[in-house]
């Protein structure tokens, strides 16, 4: 089966929409001065406890200094955007405290899938996120990048591979049988604008998603 994260949660209502209608993950955004983010709230805490059991918290950060600051901070996995420096590995796991990690690598040419194994050297990680690549902004910016660069990439690694970028509820099944990830990430693609999530489009993003993947291993 096909795992679905919904990325950019910044209520309790979208939080529970995109649990009910099956998302694995959900994610939420610690990267200043983007309009998803939601590390200043005062009720973070509540936002994050909210979320039902069985459903995979993730907090996206830009590096690991901006990680050190979520420790006690309630998440299950932390997604960087940039890779940790050789010199602050040795905090990593301090840092993670027993969290899983996902590293997210932008795709822009066929140097970037080819060069992905020297990113993830020397790192322990849950999984790799493949996003597209966008010079104003880390992610979140509906891009679609070529697919094939993602089945290059997903063919040089052996960890979980789960597939961004630009994704929506029309193109989500084209994406997975052409790519066949792991999981899929979706943010503005199931959204009516920055952070406030559509019901209707989460709901028809994860049946797509997983109505492909049954097709798949019922055929």
């Amino acid at each position: 089966m096909i795992r679905v994260k919904i990325c950019g949660i910044t209520s309790k209502e979208d939080a529970w929409v995109a649990a009910e209608s099956g998302a694995d993950a959900l994610g939420f955004i610690f990267v200043p001065n983007t309009p998803r983010y939601v590390g200043d709230r005062s009720d973070l805490e509540d936002l994050l406890e909210s979320v039902p059991p069985f459903v995979t918290r993730v907090g996206v950060c830009r590096n690991l200094s901006d990680a050190a600051r979520l420790r006690g901070v309630p998440l299950d996995a932390i997604q960087l955007y940039e890779p940790p420096h050789v010199e602050e590995r040795a905090l990593l796991s301090v840092v993670l405290q027993g969290r899983g990690l996902i590293l997210a690598c932008r795709m822009r040419s066929v140097e970037d899938a080819l060069g992905i194994e020297s990113r993830l050297e020397g790192l322990t990680i849950s999984g790799v996120l493949l996003d597209a690549y966008d010079e104003k902004r880390l992610g979140g910016g509906g891009v679609v990048f070529d697919w094939n660069l993602a089945c290059l990439a997903k063919s040089r690694v052996s960890v979980p591979v789960v597939l961004a970028g630009g994704l929506t509820p029309e193109n989500v099944e084209a994406a997975i049988r052409q790519v066949r990830p792991w999981g899929v990430d979706v943010s503005s693609g199931v959204e009516m604008a920055p952070g406030k999530k559509d019901p209707q489009k989460i709901r028809q993003f994860v049946a797509n998603a997983h109505r492909v993947a049954l097709c798949e291993a019922s055929g």
